[in-house]
């Protein structure tokens, strides 16, 4: 297993960055609540929301997902937290869709469609900007992600960003959660971001790497993270330790940035 972030966070590498202009970032499905396939998500274990709140009143604190933000905005509250939702589009706030990306997102729902008409096991979760075409609800959902894939690659002017047991389909101009990232931290004039993710999605933050960024990779699969926990539950002990390393003090990071 590559580097194990709470036995190297024995040494002091958590320590150095609790000392620095911090960033503390994380996906949200499969890392800071239970992965699920049902489209509504789910909400955080109790332990973890506590924690969650607890640290954004010590340092920076950002929810970057693929989510709709007015879903992220139901999932992970609190008015402390920044919420980033749909893979880095809506920063800090919800944002209205240009009518082109509308109808582009439209005719891409409709060519999928149409491709897969009568295969079963998938459907679409239209996020109006961005699709998620989810095949993880039966046994064959391998062979299933595979027509999924094969269909989405016809579609015009779409970046595929393939996720677990989910395809995201996202248009080529939008940013990535890596843009997203660098923006809250030249924004807010931070020096590092500790970033958890646990996906294929969150390697665009991932590979932007030393000086900036600290990738930590939540579960198994390659990766370009330095670091790795074994699992989801493992997170609430990251958060643990940032808690007691920095005294509290009043909110960093606030609504938009």
């Amino acid at each position: 297993m590559r580097n194990d972030f709470l036995a190297g966070a024995r040494a002091p590498v958590l320590a150095e960055l609790a000392a620095a202009r911090l960033l503390v970032a994380f996906d949200y499905d499969g890392v800071l609540a239970p992965l699920v396939t049902a489209p509504d998500g789910r909400t955080m274990r109790p332990r973890t929301a506590r924690l969650l709140g607890e640290l954004a009143r010590r340092y920076p604190v950002a929810v970057v997902s693929g989510r709709a933000f007015r879903d992220l905005s139901r999932l992970a509250p609190g008015r402390d937290l920044l919420r980033v939702g749909n893979h880095g589009f809506e920063l800090g706030r919800a944002v209205a869709v240009p009518r082109a990306v509308l109808a582009q997102v439209a005719g891409w729902e409709r060519e999928i469609g149409r491709r897969l008409a009568g295969f079963p096991g998938w459907h679409v979760e239209h996020k109006r900007s961005t699709l998620s075409i989810h095949f993880g609800m039966g046994e064959d959902w391998r062979r299933v992600g595979r027509a999924v894939g094969a269909a989405a690659r016809h579609l015009r002017g779409a970046r595929l960003l393939p996720g677990k047991k989910v395809l995201n389909v996202i248009p080529a101009s939008f940013p990535t959660k890596g843009d997203a990232i660098l923006s809250i931290l030249a924004r807010r004039r931070l020096d590092v971001a500790l970033f958890l993710g646990d996906d294929r999605t969150d390697e665009d933050v991932f590979r932007i790497g030393a000086p900036r960024v600290v990738g930590v990779r939540v579960g198994a699969g390659r990766t370009e993270a330095r670091w790795r926990l074994r699992s989801q539950d493992e997170v609430d002990e990251v958060l643990e330790r940032l808690r007691v390393l920095r005294p509290l003090k009043r909110p960093l990071l606030k609504g938009a940035p």
